[in-house]
C-alpha cells in the first residue's frame, strides 16, 4: 500500500475520532489540530518537513499551559480530553514509521470513546459505529501490502466491526450491571441547562428559550389535565430584594415516608396519581414531582416542605417512581414558629410602595383568603403582560414591576405576589419547577422541556395549609392551559428570539419529525441506557426462572463459547470465499495446469513452479514466467506500479490470452 494512501487514511481516522469533541475544545486547540492535519498532508509535508524534537517539546509545553488555562486543570472530563487530543495531535507530527501510525490508530479508539463522557444519545452512538469502521479501515490499509480499493477496505472494516457486535450484545445483556463511568461525578465544571437553587428576574426566562429535555413522565392510567401539572422542584423562602433562595436546611425522611404535615398516613382514601419520571442529568440532588409525592425508589427521600430529594446529585439520567396525593393538604394543622417567621420576612427599606399598598388592601378585605383573591383579580384586570423579554428593573424591583413596567415572566409575577402577601402578614413562598408538558402522540409518556420551567406560589391559610396559587394564570391563562410548548408561534411570548426550535412547532412536518425523534430517543433511553440490574434480573427470571448470579454467568460463558467456535469455523472454512482476487486468479491457473498433469506442490513458490512448467511444457515457458513475475509483484511488493493494470494483465495471462 502506498505511503500517500496510508497517510490520508490516518488523517481521516484522526478527524473522525475527534469530531464529536469539536464544540468542547478551546479555539486555540481546535486551530492546532487543524494545523497538524494540514502539516501532515503529503504535498505540504514535502515542502516544510516535520518539526524537530526541540520544536515538539516547546509545542507540548505551550499546549499544556493552554489546557490548564482553559480548564483550570489537566484532569476531569474537559481538561483530560483536551490533553488527550493535544497528545494525539503532537503524535501525528512525529509519526514516521509503521509503529507510530499503529500507535496513533489505537489512540483514535480512546479519543472516540471519550465522546460518551458527555453524551450517550442515539445519534452519537450511530456516529461512533460509523467512525469505528473508518478507524479500523485505516489500520487495515496500513497492514495491506497492495492496493485493494476503498470499497473493499470499507467492507473488510465493516465485517471486523460487525464480528464484535454479538460479543458486545452478550456482555451487555448478561454481564453484571455496573454503573458506567459517566454516572460518576466527572462534571464539576460542565454547565448543565436546568433549574438553579436561586431565581432572579430573567433566570427562568433564559430556560424558557431552551428546547432541551428536562424529564419524561409515564403515567399509570389517565394523566391529569395540563393545567394541573405543576412539577414541584424547589421551595424558596428567603428574599434579599433581588434573589430568592432556599430557607433553612429542611429535614429529609428517607424510605418512602411522608412528612408529619401530611394526612396520607391517616387517610388512605385520598386521590392519588402513579407515574414514573426519567430525569436528565442535572448535577443537583433535587427531583421533580406533583404534590404531595411519595416514592419508594432507592436513595429518594422527601423533605419537610414536601419535595423529593436524591441522596446524591443526579450525574446521569435517573428514573424514579412516584405516587402523588393531589388533594392532600400540606401543614393544615399549623406552622412552626421558625417556618412562620421565615415565610413572612422581607428586606427592610425596600419596595415601600408595594408594602403600603398591600397593607391598605388587607385592612379593607378583612380576611387572608379575600385578600389573596383581590390581588389575583387586580393582576387579571390591570394591564399586565406576559413576555420572555421584559424590560430591566432597578433597585426597587417589585415597585417598578407592579406600578411601572408591568411586563414580565412567571418569576416576576410569583415574586411580586409573594412580596405583597408577606407585606400583608400572610405566610407565602415561591415554588419553582416546571408546568405542563407535551404528550407524545407516538408513545404513552409526557415530555417536559426546559422551556416548561415555571415559578408559582404557595400561600398558608388557616385550616387549609399551604395552598398553591399561580399569578401567571391570572395574566396569561393560555400559558397554563396550553403549556409553554403550546405557545410556540406566539410572537408576544417569544419576542424576537429565534433560539428555540419549538418556535416552529406549528409546521406539521417539523412537529412530526421532532415528535418522532423524541419517541426514538425515549425508547433508546428507556430500553438501552436504562437497562439496569432490575431489568437484567427480570430478563433472567423470564429466560430460566432463576436470578442467581452463577447461572447468569454460566449462560454468558456458554454464549461466548458458541460465538468463539462460530467465528473460528468461519475463519477456517470461509477463507476461500474471502480469497484475494490475485490469489484466486493464480489458483485457477494452477488448477488448469494440474488438469494437464502438472500439480503444484504444497509450499512450492511461483517461480519454482514456473521453472518446472517450462521444463515440462516448453511452449508454456514464457507465459508461466510472466505469470510468476506479475503475481509476485502484486503479492509481495509494496510499491507495485499501476496495480489495476497489472491485475488485468494477470487475468489475461492466466486465461491464456496474453
Amino acid at each position: 500500500m502506498g505511503t500517500v494512501q496510508i497517510r490520508y487514511w490516518q488523517l481521516a481516522a484522526f478527524l473522525l475520532a475527534i469530531l464529536p469533541q469539536y464544540d468542547r475544545l478551546p479555539s486555540w486547540l481546535l486551530a492546532g489540530v487543524v494545523l497538524s492535519c494540514v502539516w501532515r498532508l503529503p504535498s505540504v509535508e514535502r515542502r516544510i518537513g516535520l518539526p524537530g524534537t526541540l520544536v515538539r517539546i516547546l509545542l507540548l509545553l505551550a499546549g499544556l499551559a493552554g489546557v490548564y488555562t482553559s480548564h483550570n486543570t489537566l484532569l476531569g472530563p474537559e481538561g483530560g480530553v483536551s490533553f488527550l487530543i493535544l497528545a494525539a495531535a503532537l503524535k501525528l507530527l512525529e509519526s514516521r514509521n509503521a509503529r507510530d501510525i499503529f500507535v496513533l490508530g489505537i489512540l483514535d479508539f480512546f479519543l472516540l470513546a471519550t465522546a460518551f463522557l458527555f453524551s450517550q444519545s442515539l445519534l452519537l452512538t450511530i456516529y461512533v459505529a460509523v467512525a469505528l469502521v473508518g478507524i479500523v479501515g485505516a489500520l487495515l490499509v496500513q497492514q495491506q501490502r497492495q492496493g485493494v480499493g476503498l470499497r473493499r477496505t470499507v467492507w473488510r472494516a465493516f465485517v471486523l466491526v460487525g464480528q464484535a457486535v454479538p460479543l458486545m450484545l452478550i456482555l451487555f445483556v448478561f454481564f453484571p450491571r455496573l454503573p458506567p463511568i459517566w454516572t460518576l461525578n466527572l462534571t464539576q465544571s460542565t454547565g448543565k441547562t436546568g433549574m438553579s437553587d436561586t431565581i432572579s428576574p430573567g433566570d427562568i426566562a433564559r430556560l424558557g428559550q431552551s428546547s432541551e429535555p428536562a424529564f419524561r413522565v409515564e403515567f399509570e392510567g389517565e394523566a391529569p389535565p395540563t393545567r394541573e401539572l405543576y412539577w414541584r422542584g424547589l421551595v424558596l423562602s428567603r428574599f434579599d430584594g433581588k434573589t430568592w433562595t432556599q430557607g433553612n436546611e429542611v429535614p429529609v425522611e428517607w424510605g418512602g415516608g411522608v412528612p408529619d404535615g401530611s394526612i396520607v398516613n391517616q387517610d388512605d382514601t385520598l386521590q392519588s396519581v402513579n407515574y414514573r419520571i426519567t430525569l436528565e442529568a442535572t448535577d443537583k440532588p433535587w427531583l421533580f414531582a406533583l404534590a404531595i409525592p411519595r416514592s419508594n425508589t432507592r436513595e429518594v427521600g422527601i423533605t419537610r416542605d414536601f419535595r423529593l430529594l436524591k441522596r446524591t446529585p443526579v450525574f446521569s439520567r435517573f428514573s424514579y417512581d412516584v405516587t402523588s396525593y393531589t388533594n392532600d393538604p400540606m401543614d393544615s394543622a399549623g406552622l412552626s414558629a421558625w417556618t412562620h417567621r421565615e415565610n413572612l420576612s422581607l428586606p427592610a427599606n425596600a419596595n415601600e410602595q408595594t408594602k403600603a399598598q398591600a397593607r391598605r388592601w388587607r385592612a379593607l378585605m378583612g380576611s387572608d383568603a379575600r385578600f389573596v383573591s383581590y390581588v389575583l383579580e387586580w393582576f387579571r384586570k390591570e394591564p399586565f403582560y406576559y413576555t420572555l423579554e421584559p424590560p430591566p428593573l432597578g433597585e426597587n424591583r417589585i415597585d417598578q414591576f407592579l406600578f411601572k413596567t408591568r411586563r414580565g415572566f412567571c418569576e416576576h409575577y410569583a415574586s411580586s405576589f409573594v412580596f405583597m402577601l408577606r407585606a400583608a402578614g400572610i405566610p407565602a413562598r415561591v415554588v419553582v419547577g416546571y408546568q405542563g408538558g407535551e404528550k407524545s402522540p407516538l408513545g404513552d409518556y409526557w415530555q417536559i422541556r426546559q422551556m416548561d420551567a415555571h415559578a408559582w406560589t404557595e400561600v398558608w391559610l388557616p385550616g387549609r395549609g399551604w395552598v398553591g396559587y399561580d399569578p401567571t394564570a391570572a395574566v396569561a391563562p393560555e400559558r397554563i392551559e396550553r403549556g409553554a410548548q403550546g405557545l410556540a408561534n406566539d410572537a408576544s411570548y417569544w419576542g424576537d428570539s429565534g433560539l428555540s426550535v419549538m418556535r416552529y412547532g406549528n409546521y406539521k412536518l417539523f412537529r412530526q419529525a421532532r415528535q418522532m425523534m423524541d419517541y426514538v430517543n425515549y425508547r433508546w433511553q428507556k430500553s438501552v441506557l436504562g437497562y439496569d440490574t432490575e431489568d437484567q434480573t427480570s430478563l433472567m427470571r423470564r429466560l430460566v426462572g432463576d436470578t442467581s448470579l452463577l447461572k447468569q454467568l454460566g449462560i454468558m460463558v456458554s454464549l461466548l463459547a458458541v460465538l468463539g467456535i462460530s467465528l473460528l469455523l468461519w475463519a477456517l472454512y470461509g477463507q476461500r470465499r474471502r480469497e484475494h482476487p490475485v490469489d484466486r486468479l493464480y489458483r485457477r491457473y494452477c488448477e488448469r495446469m494440474a488438469r494437464s498433469g502438472l500439480v503444484r506442490a504444497a509450499g512450492e513458490g511461483p517461480h519454482d513452479f514456473a521453472s518446472r512448467v517450462a521444463v515440462s511444457q516448453p511452449k508454456e515457458a514464457e507465459r508461466a514466467m510472466q505469470i510468476a513475475k506479475v503475481y509476485g509483484a502484486l503479492r509481495y511488493r509494496e510499491d507495485a506500479p499501476d496495480t489495476p493494470v497489472m491485475i488485468r494483465r494477470l487475468k489475461r495471462l492466466t486465461r491464456g490470452r496474453g
